[in-house]
């Protein structure tokens, strides 16, 4: 199959986002489509035949100014997009959602090409700056109804995504589907410990929690920050390790220096993706919140690298959350923002290390079953209408 891919997110960079993308273009290629990608340049080359997995690009130069670049790239990527589509004629086109980029709604309706609308987060909900005052957002908004309601299909990470749209716009449920992210089992890889802990230079006598992501306000790790107050009285080692960064960094610096633990929390910064498995390895047990800023959860891609390197995860109580690792039998679900509930649930997994093992295994083993990128994408060949081999992946939680 013919299919062109449209983005508005830098895929050299490692955020949630453009992985997001990369993965499913990676993906469907290897599922041997011919895929196309209209995107932004990437700030720095990048060795398409690896980073695309043999997709072939097609660049949008665009000046990255605060306020112009939206509307730059919008202008050029039009003609981009018009252009490919008019060349290629692609059997469909998958557009994963930016906020007022609308090209992709232009180009099909001139060039009869039907569309897939991947969306993770509404305007509404997302928009903030000069694009978040009102008249602007309720443009913006109203641009991704008529862009929904054209769509062959709609898809989301999330169930709540989809069901607002059906009953706010009328969306048919027919065409809505969720399709949760997953993971590559070749790239998170199990690590020893030791190992790790050795190349990384990190006690190996310590227990070890780990957070690995971006520090945003849904992520609640203010409530983990606090919790190793209480984890610490009684397991003294325990360090909590956060490598990432992010806007809510200055915030939790402070809070580690009020509360006294900067002998128990290191902040490693960010690392190169293919780091990660390594800073999971070296820890014990690993940690992913969600605080309900949204009425959407989305859906964590850390949880799904956590568990395939085979840690155990520590979840907010919820669906996708902590009900999916309960229901894998790979962690344990904590309540909300209770710090009592998140230092029991850390303590529990160090207090039993051998438990915590099986359900680093069972992680493992469910993810590469039924929640690699490639399941993903076998998914996604039944939205765009394709009799796939084998039978659909069971979707737990979705």
């Amino acid at each position: 199959m013919n299919i062109l891919v449209y983005c508005d997110e830098e895929l050299s960079v490692a955020g949630g986002g453009s992985r997001q993308v990369v993965e499913f273009v990676r993906a469907l290629a290897a599922r041997s489509h011919a895929v196309r990608v209209v995107a932004p340049k990437p700030r720095r080359q990048v060795d398409e035949s690896v980073a695309l997995g043999g997709a072939r690009p097609v660049w949008v130069r665009t000046l990255r100014l605060p306020v112009f670049r939206p509307l730059m790239y919008l202008a050029g990527s039009a003609v981009a997009l018009f252009l490919t589509m008019w060349r290629e004629k692609p059997d469909v086109l998958l557009w994963f959602d930016s906020p007022g980029q609308i090209a992709p709604l232009w180009c099909s309706r001139l060039l009869h090409c039907p569309y897939v609308l991947f969306v993770n987060g509404l305007p509404a909900a997302e928009l903030t700056g000069v694009w978040g005052w009102a008249p602007i957002r309720g443009l913006i908004q109203r641009a991704l109804r008529v862009s929904a309601q054209q769509a062959r299909a709609v898809v989301s990470v999330c169930r709540e995504i989809p069901h607002w749209m059906q009953r706010e716009w009328g969306i048919e449920a027919a065409r809505c589907r969720v399709i949760r992210n997953g993971v590559d089992p070749a790239a998170c890889v199990p690590r020893d410990k030791a190992e790790a802990r050795r190349r990384l230079r990190l006690n190996p006598d310590r227990s070890y929690i780990g957070f690995v992501g971006g520090f945003f306000p849904w992520h609640g790790l203010d409530t983990l920050v606090e919790a190793m107050a209480l984890v610490r009285r009684e397991h003294p080692d325990a360090m909590l390790l956060l490598v990432g960064d992010g806007q809510t960094r200055p915030t939790l610096e402070a809070l580690v220096r009020q509360r006294g633990l900067e002998n128990a929390v290191t902040f490693v910064g960010r690392v190169a993706f293919d780091e990660v498995s390594w800073w999971v390895g070296a820890s014990d047990l690993c940690v992913v919140l969600h605080r309900p800023i949204r009425f959407y959860p989305g859906d964590s891609m850390k949880l799904w690298e956590y568990l395939a390197c085979a840690r155990p995860v520590v979840a907010t109580a919820g669906a996708g959350y902590g009900d999916l690792i309960e229901t894998l039998g790979a962690g344990v679900s904590v309540q909300g923002e209770d710090v009592s509930s998140l230092a029991a649930g850390l303590s529990r997994l160090i207090r039993s290390p051998e438990a915590a093992t099986r359900m680093g295994q069972a992680g493992r083993a469910a993810v590469v079953d039924a929640h690699t990128w490639e399941a993903r994408a076998v998914e996604l060949e039944r939205v765009f209408g394709i009799q796939s081999v084998g039978p659909l992946p069971e979707r737990v939680c979705a």
